[in-house]
């Protein structure tokens, strides 16, 4: 069993891993208690532990205090003990928020004192699972392992904490603490804690109890007081020297129970909008990035909400949460086929190629299209059943569901929402393939004829695969829930609906781009430099290509201007300025467009005035991001930006205040 020793690489900071876990807490983290002046005075009074927390600023929630003052020595209760988990490659243990401690360690004494012997093997695996993290991970008690609940990998070893390193409050590892105690609890259990030793003899106070080990020991000078020391070759050499030249001996001192009492109230808020995170092109290449990805993003979500709106969940009681959704990994489409197809020569570029910007020819051809479809309106559906059965409040608390989608993502879901029918697709080319025989055949009356009734006959086809279509899209959605929000990052949308056919209605209205009953609002953010990105408000308005889209705002920025507050602006190209767009002028015609934006004197010298517009978009769909300029940085954004949205601050704001609309306003 692996055992750190005092000083072996023991750091007094938590990683910045953490945040998502302290974030949301309702008490001080342990950093803060390790790091604070007043913890270093709880050799000698515990209560002050207690102090200590209520200075750093608890919030004005009844609560017991932390440690009540004991006179004897007693059994660990369940509030005193703390239990943690550590990843793979980690070194530190990282504790559980005192709501999931607590039922994990109640979990553990029941199994303790009843046992499992008389109970099936699923009854035994549904009882020992404990939803911990979040709602995000499940604590299985016997087998010490904590896992995720909605995706593979990233599992944690579990570990009961009962003694602790007093600089770092690090659990003493758990078969050495069992022992511990038990010696402990067999010397000392009913002692008073203030009870000290008398000796008329002066120098070091008197050992009443040695524990060894074999690289180390542990000597208690009374009940409270208890100290380990390094047991190794070396440090009983330089110890041997300390006493010679008069140096007292030094060890770590230990402390029995956790800093911080587990509460049931430290807890986060219930889940009051559930997110999914859908991938784009590439999955196949390296499964398990959405994953990470949709770490990286929940990581900055966490960073936002607590630099910027600390306690908000608690304050509004609400609470968003990501899902990964992985769509990709399971299909299997030609088989092999394309791959007996590649060449040898530049064979790894080949294979990668094949495994990303494949995957866009696949949804284009109508063989594998809707079984791209059918795999992602499978995979959200099922999340969305584990979730629910996780989580049984959320439904009847009106709990809503948005999507961010990335690159081909957000064309999937796109049409899996709107019930985008391509038959309609189809029939077009068909036409046109009627159309081309027609001049073929010239004057021909029997081809003519012959070619009007296969025309009729494809319009009669249309027309019945369309009303089925339309009947089992309107009677039962593919998916068991509501979209709020679709978030498209990076997103190759426009581009796929002007291709489709989709032009400007003039109207400002978005019913012919994403009915409202499909999804309550559209947001389309890209990065100016990404090669994959397209614009989608010249769709709906064709004047909106001569207007900018929005800029985000930086996360830490002061005094930001909500963004349904923000005002357009024309590129300089077409205005001749930048001035203020007034979209709100009636104009009948478009000759006041067209004057202005060509309204420049005769020597080129631009005409500054505002362009008076025929119509008002709805609401604004595009937004960028801020380009950092130059013609060097914009050759690398280029390469870059397309994979970057998921560690970018300020589309971590963006995402979170627009599912939080409040936000905006503070």
């Amino acid at each position: 069993m692996n055992f750190s020793a005092p000083g072996d690489g023991i750091n007094s900071e938590f990683n910045r891993e953490d945040i998502s876990e302290t974030s949301s807490r309702h008490y001080p983290s342990i950093e803060s208690l390790v790091n604070s002046d007043s913890f270093e005075e709880i050799d000698s009074d515990r209560d002050s532990v207690a102090d200590s927390v209520v200075s750093l600023g608890t919030p004005p929630r009844s609560r017991k205090f932390l440690y009540p003052k004991k006179e004897y020595v007693d059994h660990l209760q369940p509030e005193e003990v703390r239990w943690f988990y550590k990843k793979e490659g980690d070194k530190r243990w990282t504790p559980f928020i005192g709501y999931d401690s607590l039922r994990i360690e109640c979990r553990f004494r029941v199994q303790q004192q009843n046992g499992t012997e008389d109970l099936t093997e699923e009854e035994v695996a549904d009882l020992d699972l404990i939803l911990v993290r979040g709602g995000l991970y499940e604590v299985d008690v016997p087998k010490r392992t904590c896992r995720p609940v909605y995706w593979t990998g990233d599992r944690s070893k579990i570990m009961r904490g009962t003694w602790f390193y007093e600089n770092t409050w690090q659990p003493v590892e758990d078969g050495y603490a069992s022992q511990i105690e038990t010696e402990y609890l067999g010397t000392f259990l009913g002692h008073r804690l203030d009870e000290v030793t008398v000796t008329d003899k002066k120098g070091p106070k008197p050992v009443i109890l040695n524990i060894r080990f074999t690289d180390f020991y542990l000597e208690w000078n009374s009940a409270v007081d208890v100290f380990m020391f390094s047991d190794t070759a070396s440090s009983r050499l330089l110890r041997a020297v300390g006493n010679k030249i008069g140096v007292q001996k030094t060890g770590a001192r230990l402390q029995r129970g956790y800093c911080m009492e587990a509460v049931m109230d430290d807890k986060p808020t219930d889940i009051t909008h559930l997110v999914f995170v859908v991938h784009g092109i590439g999955q196949k290449m390296d499964t398990g990035h959405i994953i990470r990805c949709c770490l990286d993003m929940r990581d900055r979500l966490e960073h936002v909400k607590a630099k910027m709106f600390p306690n908000f969940e608690h304050q509004v009681n609400e609470r968003a949460e990501f899902l990964p959704v992985e769509w990709r990994s399971s299909l299997k489409l030609d088989g092999d086929t394309v791959e007996s197809l590649t060449p040898q020569r530049m064979r790894g570029i080949r294979v990668m190629l094949n495994a990303s910007a494949m995957d866009v020819l696949y949804y284009t051809s109508p063989l594998y299209r809707s079984e791209i479809t059918h795999s992602l309106e499978n995979e959200l559906n099922r999340l969305y059943d584990m979730f629910c059965e996780r989580h049984p409040y959320f439904e009847p608390n009106g709990g809503k569901v948005s999507v961010v989608a990335h690159s081909l993502g957000c064309v999937i879901t796109y049409d899996i929402i709107t019930g985008w029918n391509p038959i309609t697709f189809y029939d077009q080319f068909v036409s046109t393939v009627i159309e081309d025989e027609r001049e073929q055949a010239g004057s021909s009356s029997e081809v003519n004829s012959e070619l009007d009734k296969a025309k009729k006959r494809v319009s009669e086809l249309e027309k019945l695969l369309t009303d089925i279509h339309d009947k089992q899209h309107s009677s039962a959605s593919p998916l068991k829930f509501k979209v709020e929000n679709l978030f498209c990052l990076g997103s190759p949308l426009g581009v796929f609906l002007a291709l489709r056919g989709l032009r400007p209605q003039g109207k400002g209205t978005l019913d012919h781009l994403i009915p409202k009953g499909a999804c309550k609002r559209l947001f389309n953010v890209y990065h100016p430099a990404d090669p994959v990105a397209y614009r989608l408000e010249p769709l709906i308005l064709k004047h909106y290509s001569t207007v900018k889209p929005l800029v985000i705002h930086r996360y830490d920025s002061l005094n930001k201007t909500p963004y349904t507050k923000m005002e357009s602006t024309a590129f300089a190209a077409f205005q001749g300025s930048t001035e203020v767009i007034d979209e709100k002028c009636d104009v009948s015609d478009k000759d006041s467009v067209d004057s202005a934006t060509s309204s420049a004197s005769k020597d080129g010298s631009p005409v500054r005035g505002k362009i008076s517009m025929t119509k008002d978009l709805e609401y604004r769909l595009d937004y960028q991001l801020r380009d950092s300029g130059g013609l060097t940085s914009g050759y690398i954004a280029m390469v870059t930006s397309h994979t970057a949205y998921w560690t970018n601050k300020d589309i971590a704001c963006f995402i979170l205040t627009h599912l939080h609309p409040r936000l905006q306003d503070s």
